[in-house]
Formats: C-alpha cells, structure tokens, sequence
C-alpha cells in the first residue's frame, strides 16, 4: 500500500497573505522562502499565568540563550512536509533521506507502515549502527553512518557544548533535534496565519488596512520590519539585565515578567521547543500535561517516562542554547514553575548525590548505572521506586559509557555535570516527580504559576536587530 498523504507545509490561503506582501516565495524546486521577520518577530514573549509584577522579575532578556542567533534575510523550506525535502530538511542527506521516502511511499509491510517520521525513530532504532556516548566514541561516524547531513553533525558536536551533549547519546540528540525541526515544520501554517492575524491587527492601528504598499524585492521586508516597530511601547519591557551600549541585544520583547522568587516556593526550570511547551503549558486554560514533555531513559528512570527539571536557571539555559543551535526556525522556550513548599513537604522525597557522605551511601551511582542502561533496579534500591519525589545531580558520559561498565563504582568525578553559576563551577542538579501522587500534586498546585520565556528563533531578521 503506498502512502499519499502529502500536506502543504504552507496551506493556500496564508501563502497568498503573505506572498501579497513578499514575505514568502511561491513554490520554486519544492521549496518556499520566507523571510525571517514572520517567523521571529519581536512578539515573542514571556508569558505568565498570573498577573503579579514583583520587583525581582525574570524575563526573556535574562537568558543568554536569548542572544544566540544568526542574522539571514530569509530561510528556505520544503513546500511540502511529507517530502524527500523535509527529510533532508530535519537532517538526512540526499542518500538517506530517498532510502527514507521510498520506504514512506512504498509500504511492503503492514507492520511498518508508519507515520511519516516513524520511519525516522525506527532508523534510529537500528542496532546495526552502535550509539556514540563518550569522548572516546566517534560521534562524527555515528553520525555519518546514520545518514546524517554536515550540518547537524557539525551543530551536535559544536566543542562548546560538550558538558550537555555527553548528558546522553548521540542518536538520542540527534532524534531529538530531529524531532524539533519536525515539529517546527508542522506548526509552520499555523504559526503564520498567527502572524497574519497580527500584521493585520497592526496595519489596522497603523490606519494602512486598506492597502498593503509591495516591498521593492522578494528579500527586503521593510514592511514587516515597520510594522513591527509600530507595536504600542506599553506593550514591552525595555531589557534589565545590565546590557550596555554597543552590546548586542535579544531578538525578543517581554510583555509580562515572571518573579524571580516567590515566597514559600521553589522555582523550576526547563528548555525546550515551543511546540511541546506550549503542549505541556495552556495559557489559556492554565492545565499542565507532564506527559508532552516526559522522555525516557533518564539518570533516574530507565524504564517509565519521566519530566526533568532543574533549580538552577543557569542549567535551562545551557540546554536553550545549544538546543538554539540545532533547529533554526524553532522556537525555543523556557518553562519555568514555581512549585509550593507545602506541596514538597508532603511528598517522599529522596535525595540522591554523588558521593553522598550519610547513609545508605553511593545510592546515586548505582541509581544512575541501572537507569542509564534501563535495567531492572537491583532489591537494595526498589524502595526509592516508592518515593514521590526524586532530586539529585546530573549525570554525563563524557568519559564513561554507562552501557559498558562493570560496575556501579566505575562511575567518577568527572561523571556529574558541572555548570558556570555566579562564577563557578557548580554541580548540575535535577528534580523528577517520580510518583502518581507527586505528577498529580505538581499539575493541582501548579496551576496558575507557570511562566514561559520566549527565546526567539535561531535565525533571525537583520531588520530585527538593527531596530
């Protein structure tokens, strides 16, 4: 049975919107070119659930994550999304991508006939090609024999993130990213008819909805750049985050600032793509659903699914930027949770760090060897499988492949992801809510107090930043 199912990236009647204002392309070779400024306008934004302004706040400006960023004019995408082109768009060669697509289209078995990105997740799934984990390993070929195209190897191996990439494997990142190109590509439509709406609310201020002047050429977008700039001042928050003349400021405006503390709680924080944020956090209805932003393996789960967080903001906005790197055209968010004390006190929570000096002892170690290789815990750690609420630090395989040790006791110093916090190096610490009653506490009592921070695409319009 062949698949025919083959949506437009970029429905009919959103393209003609904005190729009326040639701000995208039509179809040339398969693909669309759409300029920048619609896809990372200034309205990105924190979003808060609740209306407090303390004098202490958090902004998208507080991030670094915020300042990464490449200025390009426009960015080219498949005209279709179940295409050989948004294949090699999320990150395949030619090669791999065709082996791919006629594997979607021509289905020889019914018991792989799949979406169209399973067939990705079901070739990463090929034990054939072994998975990189260490220093030691050699990502590049992994890469390489997965099918992966230069660019993505290059963004996965970028020297500087090295702390975060050995946090896992090289197909889990490389899946990953994948994944987030993918679902930026899918959200694209909607994304824009998003923005159409806006430029039409902000013509109309502008007393110009009547007529929209043509820009002088398909690459100068002067248009959306003024319209841009014509967005009420009450509207944004100037950066407070000590940015100095000459220094490049970020892509993204603020309308709401979330409190960096709040009394009687602790705060959360997560980096992530919009679309699973936005999944995980309606603004709206003010629901949480952990399930969107739940992975498996982890340190502290290799068999069930699991939300990670951290309390230290440095440590979200290490994964931000990197993730920034990787996928271009999504989006990239912070989530940030301010979780009640009282909650907390009424759950079992079990502490697990590295060479803890109270007993039982090394718990964090054998926790983690057993997680990472998804194995049965052993009888002497069955219990924690009993506590609510699991915090400790974080692991990275940097010079150690979990898989292959011996023992727990193999597991070193330099096996604990360190972060730069206030000038030093400092452990990296995670928090999972490990139990029914700790998930379902959390989306009760943390309704209303959720924040995301908008950190703008990776590529952005110059127009933006010389504003």
């Amino acid at each position: 049975m062949a698949t025919t199912d083959r949506p437009e990236t970029v429905s009919e009647d959103v393209a003609t919107f904005f190729e009326s204002r040639r701000l995208i392309s039509p179809i040339r070779n398969n693909y669309r070119r759409i300029s920048t400024a619609t896809i990372s306008p200034p309205s990105s934004r924190s979003v808060s659930s609740s209306s407090s302004s303390p004098s202490q706040s958090v902004s998208s400006e507080h991030f670094d994550a915020s300042f990464v960023n490449k200025e390009v004019d426009e960015v080219e995408i498949p005209a279709v999304l179940h295409s050989i082109e948004t294949y090699m768009y999320i990150g395949f060669t030619y090669n791999r991508a065709k082996i791919l697509w006629d594997r979607y289209v021509t289905v020889v078995d019914e018991a792989f006939d799949g979406d169209f990105f399973d067939y990705v997740k079901w070739h990463f799934e090929d034990t054939r090609v072994p998975d990189a984990t260490t220093s030691t390993d050699d990502w590049n070929a992994c890469m390489i024999a997965m099918g992966v195209n230069e660019k993505l190897r290059t963004d996965i191996l970028l020297p500087e993130f090295d702390d975060i990439r050995f946090t896992a494997t090289c197909k889990y990142w490389v899946l990953d990213a994948m994944e987030i190109c993918f679902r930026a590509l899918k959200g694209m439509d909607d994304r824009l008819r998003m923005e159409g709406v806006r430029l039409k609310q902000l013509q109309k201020m502008a007393g110009s909805i009547s007529e929209s002047p043509p820009l002088p050429s398909s690459t100068s977008y002067e248009l959306t750049a003024n319209l841009l700039s014509s967005e009420p001042q009450a509207t944004t928050l100037s950066p407070s985050c000590g940015v100095m003349s000459g220094q490049p400021t970020p892509l993204v405006a603020t309308t709401y600032a979330a409190p960096s503390n709040l009394q009687h709680h602790t705060m959360l924080w997560r980096a992530g793509d919009r679309v699973l944020s936005e999944a995980f956090y309606n603004k709206e209805t003010q629901k949480i659903k952990l399930l969107a932003i739940s992975t498996i393996p982890g340190d502290f789960s290799g068999q069930k699914k699991l939300t990670y967080w951290t309390p230290q903001r440095e440590t979200a906005d290490r994964y931000a930027q990197w993730t920034k790197h990787k996928v271009d055209i999504s989006e990239i968010v912070i989530i940030q949770v301010a979780v009640p004390e009282s909650l907390i006190k009424a759950l079992a929570v079990k502490y697990l760090w590295y060479r803890e000096t109270q007993m039982p002892r090394e718990e964090w170690r054998k926790f983690v060897y057993h997680s990472r290789r998804a194995e049965d815990l052993p009888p002497e750690l069955h219990y924690i499988e009993q506590c609510d609420l699991l915090i400790g630090h974080i692991a990275t395989g940097v010079n150690r492949k979990f898989e292959s040790l011996d023992h727990w006791n193999q597991i070193k110093d330099e096996d604990v992801l360190t972060i730069r916090i206030a000038g030093e190096q400092k452990m990296a610490i995670q928090w999972a809510f490990n139990t029914y009653k700790a998930r379902d506490g959390f989306v009760e009592q943390c309704r209303g107090k959720v924040w995301l921070h908008y950190l703008g695409t990776f590529k952005v319009s110059p127009s933006e930043s010389n504003s």
